[in-house]
C-alpha cells in the first residue's frame, strides 16, 4: 500500500487545528500523537503507528487520522477492524464548510476499502453435541448469535475452542487464506469423568417442639391442693355433724349455743365443695396438658358440668 507522506502530514495538522468543540489540551495532544503516528506510517512502521493513531482518535476524532489508522490496521493483518473503521469514515457526513483535507481523507478511505474488502475471509462454525456451548476464537468469546452463520474474519490461523459443562472440550485450528470461505464442524461428546452437579437436597423438616410439661404439673398441683382442701372440709363437716347429732334431739331441735357449730358446718361444707371442684378441674386440666405435651397433634378439651368434670377429644 502506498503511503502519501507530506500531504497526509499536512492534513493532520490542518484538521487538528480547526477543532473548536473539543478541549484544547486534548486537541493539542491528539495533534501531536497524530503527527507521530503518520510519521511512523510514512516510514513503514505501521505496528508502532497504530498505537499512536488509536490514542489520537480517542482524544479527538478526525477523518484524516481515522483513515490512516484504518490503513495501518489493514497493513498489519487486522483487515476486519481496518475496513470497519474505513466504512465509518466513508459514511460520515461532511459539513458544507469542511476542510479540503476531510474530502481527501474520505476519497482515500474509499479507495483503501475497495482494495481490502475482497481480502476478508469467512468462517462458518457448526457446533453439535451440547446445548449452549462456550466458543472462543483466539481467546475471544463468540456470541451465540454468531454460531452457524458466516463470520467475517482476518486471513491466517485461528485457534477455535469449544467447551460445555459435562462435555470434553474440543479445539481446532482454522487456517484461512485471503477471501476464503471455510466451514468448521466440531462435536462435543459427554465426559464420563465429569462430576454431575447434584441438586441440593431439601433440609429435613424440623421436628415439632413438644410443649413443656410444667403447666401440667402445676395443674396437678392445684388439683391436689383442691382435693386436699375438699377432704379436709368434708372431715370438718362430719365432725360438726356428729357434735350436733349428740346435742340435738330426735326432732332436730338444738340448744341455742349450738348455732356456732351449725354455722361452721355450713362453711366447711362450702369449702369442701369448692375444694373438690378445684381438685377435679386441676386433675382434668393436668391430664389434658400432659397428653398434649406427649403428642402435639392431640386435640383434647376439658368439660365441666354440674356435678361432673371430664374431657373429650382426639388422643
Amino acid at each position: 500500500m502506498r503511503i502519501l507522506r507530506l500531504p497526509a502530514l499536512a492534513a493532520v495538522l490542518a484538521v487538528a487545528s480547526t477543532a473548536r468543540a473539543d478541549d484544547a489540551a486534548d486537541t493539542a495532544t491528539a495533534r501531536a500523537l497524530g503527527v507521530e503516528g503518520v510519521t511512523l506510517a510514512d516510514t513503514g512502521k505501521c505496528r508502532e503507528a497504530v498505537e499512536k493513531l488509536e490514542r489520537a482518535e480517542k482524544l479527538h476524532h478526525a477523518p484524516t487520522t481515522a483513515t490512516r489508522l484504518g490503513e495501518c490496521e489493514i497493513e498489519i493483518g487486522r483487515i476486519v477492524a481496518g475496513t470497519e473503521r474505513l466504512q465509518r469514515v466513508v459514511r460520515e457526513p461532511l459539513p458544507a464548510n469542511a476542510h479540503p483535507a476531510f474530502a481527501a481523507a474520505v476519497a482515500r478511505a474509499q479507495k483503501a476499502l475497495d482494495a481490502a474488502l475482497p481480502r476478508i475471509a469467512t468462517l462458518k462454525l457448526a457446533i453439535t453435541g451440547a446445548p449452549h456451548p462456550i466458543v472462543t476464537i483466539d481467546g475471544d468469546a463468540l456470541p451465540d448469535a454468531a454460531l452457524d452463520v458466516p463470520r467475517r474474519i482476518d486471513p491466517g490461523a485461528h485457534a477455535v475452542e469449544v467447551r460445555a459443562p459435562g462435555y470434553r472440550p474440543v479445539s481446532a485450528t482454522a487456517v484461512l487464506n485471503a477471501g476464503e470461505l471455510k466451514s468448521l464442524s466440531l462435536e462435543l461428546v459427554p465426559d464420563p469423568d465429569a462430576k454431575v452437579a447434584e441438586a441440593p437436597s431439601a433440609p429435613p423438616a424440623p421436628r415439632p417442639e413438644r410443649p413443656s410439661k410444667a403447666p401440667a404439673l402445676v395443674a396437678f398441683g392445684v388439683g391436689a391442693v383442691g382435693l386436699g382442701l375438699g377432704i379436709a372440709g368434708a372431715l370438718a363437716v362430719d365432725s360438726r355433724t356428729r357434735t350436733l347429732d349428740q346435742r340435738c334431739d330426735a326432732n332436730r331441735v338444738c340448744p341455742s349455743d349450738a348455732g356456732s357449730d351449725l354455722d361452721q358446718a355450713k362453711t366447711w361444707a362450702t369449702v369442701s365443695t369448692a375444694g373438690f371442684i378445684t381438685g377435679g378441674v386441676g386433675a382434668v386440666t393436668g391430664l389434658v396438658l400432659l397428653l398434649v405435651s406427649r403428642s402435639p397433634s392431640s386435640t383434647v378439651r376439658p368439660s365441666v358440668g354440674a356435678g361432673s368434670v371430664g374431657l373429650h377429644g382426639v388422643f
